[in-house]
């Protein structure tokens, strides 16, 4: 088959008209002058390709009462757009409507979506035909085979198709659809910027020769959001009429998961209208909590129900006053940091929408080596040398033909619909055999109380006695180094998914040889596990297994040992009347954006306090005081009608009140289990007594957490640090 969809044996005569490729994959339809060559080649030479989008009602056997999107991708629609060699759609039922006195209304209402996987095509001089066995994401449907029939005519661009599903019994349903774009599906991206973002470029346009380090033979062209996803097949509009959101109030200086989830919720309360919908927000803001981290995918609704429900996935923030941009050029790159630094501004905006449309990391899908936008460049050796500024085939194929509701911002819970089904079981039973350089270990107590919150200590450590290991220390599945398998009491074994997504710059610390000093061979950080964008992992009795897989630098791929741990039964009727307010979207969000003020979780935040105040001396109620200690130490800011202004000071009285019963209860119970959540509260506290000027009563409990510390045989240097922290106030 060549360039323009004639078969190659045809014996067809070559024209001035045809391609030349690959700069055009699809004949030049400026006149030429006459005579044409025997044999009529200029008949039906067409003006562009087959494959894009077409929309168009039934016509048979019911005309108009459902309607199909069709995206036919079987020849080159664009240059630097692979070919995937499929064909898809979504159907809908038409409503009609019709208002006394008001012009009809159509209404479409989605049903399916399906894919023929392995279309088979037959080109003519006039047309194109394609067949397949049709398979539909959801539901039971009836065996199905479909025939599309393409035309085009002289100088003509392909269409209208006509489409028949030939269903098993013999009914047959027919369409006819026009061509309406070369692009598969079409998205408004709407960019917000913060006030405080007063230096340009907004938006990234990166010419491809820019870098000295990119592939050979690579197309130079300026390529920026709409043209990345362009050259994916998805027509992504955005608009020179950016809103500001307004962040002058002087105690506001970074923004943190709680006030990112809140803007999301509070932006889209502006904008009513259903979803899921073909919108997405990208946020650039000035700076985040933690300062490696670049970008974030940030939004699960509170307000529409929980988890699983729409809308999810609708937006996204770029954090202009990261270190990575300190170089970026408002025009052309003067040198290669000023070209380094717009590749990855551009390369941060494009992941960071790629998980709005619901993509999980490369090594999540078992691609580890991928050369994708969803990779992340520092784990792939050589990765910029060879990186074609594209996404990979597999997600090529989800965006542009992957079930209409796993893809459209609004629809499906991230990271489902992903051809996962495999990868958990697979890593939950997996086993490490050799010596491996470095041990990632999960640990925690063995059992917990019936709604406690579930905490497990990650902990990296160099198991070579000669060297020094550097490694990334963000071990928080957020950030996506690390990946947490839980296998339930009933046997189902899930994947944990972080309800926010980050990437940023490692955070490397080198681990010293196992001969160094005692405890910096080691690197540990609590994970809170109870809640994700799944939900409560954790909702009931029995026991599980958790098992951790750890993803670094030059391929490193370490999976940890197997912890189980057991979830108690209630143990009253009070206890299973709380529950049923515990167990909440609500709850849940704000005990993972610790603490946080929302009028968008109000509710929820009272559920807390009510645990809290109830069962202060319980296991529970300390984490749960420990999460509103968090929450009581900083003002909270709300976004107001695009203005964020603060809604809560800090009131550190009512934190410490809150927390004192779990800081005596850390105190009196001895479990090296409890060690970094006695650690982390104590901390907590010493800061809200800073502030109240009373520094002596924040050493006495530092130097009551050290003493407590060394008396269950914590490691010298974390002694150390905290001898140094209640000194430095």
């Amino acid at each position: 088959m060549d360039s323009t969809g004639e078969p190659a044996d045809s014996g067809r005569i070559p024209t001035p008209l045809d391609p030349q490729p690959p700069q055009h994959p699809f004949p030049d339809p400026r006149p030429q002058p006459w005579p044409f060559p025997p044999g009529e080649p200029w008949r039906c030479r067409r003006l562009g390709p087959v494959s894009g989008r077409y929309e168009g009602e039934m016509t048979q056997p019911k005309a108009g009462s459902r309607a199909l999107d069709l995206r036919v991708d079987i020849d080159p629609r664009y240059a630097n757009s692979p070919v995937m060699d499929r064909v898809s759609g979504d159907l809908y039922m038409l409503m009609r409507i019709g208002l006394p006195f008001r012009p009809g209304r159509t209404l479409r209402i989605y049903q399916v979506s399906w894919i023929v996987d392995e279309p088979e095509v037959s080109w003519a001089r006039c047309s194109v035909t394609i067949r397949g066995r049709v398979r539909f994401w959801t539901g039971t449907q009836p065996t199905t085979d479909v025939t599309i029939v393409i035309p085009w005519a002289t100088f003509t661009a392909a269409g209208p198709a006509s489409v028949t599903f030939e269903k098993a019994g013999g009914t047959a349903e027919q369409f006819t659809c026009k061509r309406m774009s070369d692009c598969f599906r079409d998205l408004d991206l709407q960019v917000g910027v913060c006030a405080s973002v007063d230096n340009p470029p907004v938006v990234p346009t990166y010419d491809t020769h820019a870098h000295n380090t990119r592939p050979a033979g690579m197309p130079q062209r300026d390529l920026t959001i709409e043209e990345a996803y362009r050259e994916a097949g998805i027509c992504v509009t955005t608009h020179s009429d950016r809103p500001v959101v307004d962040d002058s109030d002087p105690q506001f200086d970074t923004w943190t998961d709680a006030e990112l989830h809140d803007a999301m919720e509070s932006h889209f309360a502006l904008y009513p209208g259903g979803w899921p919908k073909w919108a997405m927000w990208g946020l650039l803001a000035g700076r985040y909590v933690n300062a490696s981290v670049g970008g974030i995918m940030f939004d699960y609704g509170a307000q529409y129900g929980g988890p699983g429900r729409s809308p999810e996935r609708q937006g996204f923030a770029v954090f202009r006053e990261h270190s990575w941009f300190d170089n970026l050029p408002a025009g052309t790159p003067a040198n290669q940091d000023e070209a380094w630094a717009l590749r990855q501004y551009l390369y941060t905006w494009v992941h960071e929408a790629g998980h709005a449309f619901n993509y999980v990391h490369s090594w999540n899908k078992g691609r580890p080596d991928a050369l994708s936008w969803m990779n992340y460049p520092q784990n792939v050796t050589g990765f910029w040398d060879d990186f074609a500024l594209r996404l990979d085939d597999e997600e090529l194929i989800h965006l542009r033909h992957g079930n209409r509701a796993a893809v459209i911002p609004g629809g499906d819970a991230w990271a489902t619909g992903l051809h996962l089904e495999g990868e958990a079981p697979a890593w939950i039973d997996a086993q490490l055999e050799g010596d491996a350089p470095v041990e990632l270990l999960v640990r925690s107590k063995a059992s917990f109380d019936f709604m406690e919150p579930v905490s497990v200590e990650l902990r990296l450590r160099n198991l070579l006695d000669d060297t020094d290991l550097p490694l990334d220390t963000r071990l928080d599945p957020a950030s996506g180094t690390v990946a947490v398998y839980i296998r339930k009491p009933s046997g189902n074994v899930v994947e944990y998914h972080a309800v926010m997504c980050k990437v940023g710059e490692p955070e490397v610390r080198a681990l010293v040889p196992t001969t160094g000093v005692k405890g910096e061979d080691r690197f540990s950080h609590e994970v809170l596990l109870s809640y994700g964008a799944d939900g409560f992992y954790f909702d009931e009795p029995g026991e599980y297994a958790v098992r951790a897989v750890y993803r670094g630098p030059g391929g490193l791929v370490l999976p940890s040992n197997l912890h189980r741990v057991r979830i108690a039964h209630p143990a009253s009727r009070d206890e299973e009347s709380l529950a049923q307010d515990f167990f909440s979207h609500q709850v849940g969000m704000a005990l993972l954006l610790g603490g946080s003020r929302s009028p968008h979780l109000e509710e929820g935040h009272e559920v807390l306090e009510r645990v809290c105040t109830q069962r202060g001396d319980t296991l529970l109620g300390a984490r749960v005081a420990a999460v509103l200690m968090d929450g009581f130490s900083r003002p909270f800011f709300h976004l107001d009608e695009r203005t964020l202004r603060k809604i809560h000071d800090p009131e550190p009285e009512r934190g410490l009140a809150l927390s004192e019963p779990a800081r005596e209860l850390y105190h009196h119970r001895p479990e090296k289990a409890l060690n970094l959540a006695y650690h982390r509260l104590v901390r907590a506290r010493a800061r809200a007594l800073t502030v109240l000027d009373e520094v002596q009563r924040a050493r006495q409990e530092l130097a009551e957490l050290r003493a407590d510390l060394a008396d269950r045989d914590v490691n010298e240097p974390v002694l150390a640090a905290i001898a140094a922290h209640a000194e430095s106030l």
